[in-house]
């Protein structure tokens, strides 16, 4: 049982010692509450009985203590506001470019007048780094799958352990090839200096991502 005392003052002005909050081993049950505490969940009594839960229940810590925001990334000595691109908790990369609202004159927002009005986005008419730009800024939305479902159609495929998109360099011959890999001169599209960049490669097949499946209303 844990009991707790404070210090209180009796009408002779003589400090004594008055018994306050008591709970059970279980943490379950709290007993000698104030008159003046509220009793339920959503008071003193509630947050004691789940903070003491949470020393048995690892899980439960970030719900009664909270979350140290430095675990979560966040520069807490950055001169400028977090929360523009800051996602929330549970997301694992901060806000896109899209997912930002920022402040644009008012006749610019024409989206709801011509939305109706604009043709079908046709990816098989643009050139390769327009598809490449739309896959790496894109993440998370349609046009990613689209610009991949259109990339496979010109013969790259995406390496999914290492995470790059790669393509057969023309003209150069196949050095050795079998039911499972293959060897020989590759493209690959190097993201972080956007180049294509060539080199030999053993390729295995199980490596290489399948055709993207677009959603039905996707005209690619």
């Amino acid at each position: 049982m844990t009991r707790r005392r404070h210090p209180s003052l009796n009408g002779g002005g003589v400090r004594h010692t008055a018994l306050a909050l008591q709970t059970d081993q279980a943490f379950s049950k709290v007993s000698n509450i104030p008159e003046s505490m509220i009793p339920n969940q959503y008071g003193i009594v509630g947050l004691l009985t789940f903070i003491r839960a949470a020393e048995s229940d690892p899980s439960l810590v970030s719900l009664a203590l909270g979350q140290d925001l430095t675990a979560l990334g966040l520069n807490l000595n950055s001169p400028d506001n977090l929360y523009l691109t800051f996602a929330g908790p549970w997301a694992d990369t901060p806000c896109r470019p899209q997912d930002m609202d920022y402040h644009v004159p008012p006749e610019y927002l024409i989206n709801g007048s011509i939305r109706e009005k604009l043709a079908s986005l046709r990816l098989n008419r643009y050139k390769e780094d327009l598809l490449f730009y739309l896959f790496y800024c894109f993440v998370g939305d349609v046009l990613q799958i689209a610009a991949a479902a259109e990339l496979y159609n010109r013969d790259w495929r995406y390496h999914m352990e290492e995470k790059v998109w790669i393509s057969q360099a023309p003209g150069m011959p196949m050095v050795e090839k079998t039911s499972t890999y293959e060897r020989g001169t590759y493209y690959f599209f190097d993201a972080h200096n956007w180049r294509k960049v060539a080199k030999e490669f053993h390729l295995d097949y199980s490596k290489l991502e399948g055709r993207p499946q677009l959603p039905p209303h996707v005209l690619s």
